[in-house]
Formats: C-alpha cells, sequence, structure tokens
C-alpha cells in the first residue's frame, strides 16, 4: 500500500468522478447524494485494495485500534474542487458560506444528512473505545 493511502479520502478516480459530476447548477441535495455515492466507491476502492484505516490511539486509556473512516462531506467535496481548479476561490468562499447557511437552516450534518440525536455518541474518540 502506497504511503498515506490510509488517510487518503480523494483517490484520483474518485476526484474525477466528482469534477464531471460538478456544475454551478448542482443542489445541496444532489451534492450530498454524489458525497455519498463518492463515500461508497472510496469504500470499494478501500476494500479492493486491501487498505486498512488508520491506526488511533485512544486519549483515555491508552488503546490502538482502527480508527473510523467517515464519509465524504459536501465542505470536503467543495475544497477539493477548489484544489482541482473547478471553483475559483471567491466561488469556493461563497459556496462555503451558502453551505454553512443551508446545513443550519435545515439541521442537516457534514454529510447533507438530517442531523438525528438518538444515533449521536457520547464518545468523543474515534475507535468507540471508551
Amino acid at each position: 500500500m502506497p504511503a498515506g493511502d490510509a488517510q487518503r479520502v480523494w483517490f484520483p478516480e474518485i476526484l474525477e468522478i466528482l469534477i464531471a459530476a460538478w456544475s454551478p447548477s448542482t443542489t445541496w441535495d444532489e451534492l450530498a447524494d454524489l458525497c455519498g455515492r463518492l463515500t461508497d466507491l472510496r469504500t470499494d476502492l478501500r476494500q479492493s485494495r486491501g487498505i486498512q484505516a488508520p491506526l488511533m490511539k485512544c486519549s483515555k486509556c491508552g488503546s490502538v485500534s482502527r480508527g473510523d473512516i467517515k464519509g465524504v462531506s459536501v465542505r470536503s467535496a467543495l475544497f477539493a474542487l477548489r484544489k482541482a481548479g473547478a471553483l475559483s476561490d471567491a466561488d469556493f468562499q461563497r459556496l462555503d458560506h451558502d453551505w454553512k447557511k443551508h446545513r443550519a437552516v435545515r439541521g442537516l450534518d457534514a454529510l447533507g444528512k438530517k442531523n438525528d440525536a438518538s444515533s449521536a455518541t457520547t464518545t468523543s474518540d474515534p475507535s468507540g473505545c471508551c
């Protein structure tokens, strides 16, 4: 496995799909759905290439375990689009601001899904050991 693949979110083929699917008329719901599909693709790529999640150390008990790989967030997609040159800095700033407002008004999480208080965990440790 190449160095850094355990932490990698944007594999080249995933970035290509994001850029190809992106347009200025893309709605937040469409971008959130795309991020969900990209998360699934990343999971499949990681599994097919034998890439395990990075090791994490619990700050409370010191145990070491595999961390949790989070989904591709809408904001992460905006950052990737800017880095790839598909968004100008000004467009990125505007969209980032609009996304934050959209999230707050609709009660969405970073992935564009409704916040569900019943599914929130009380632990701040990514390995879930404590």
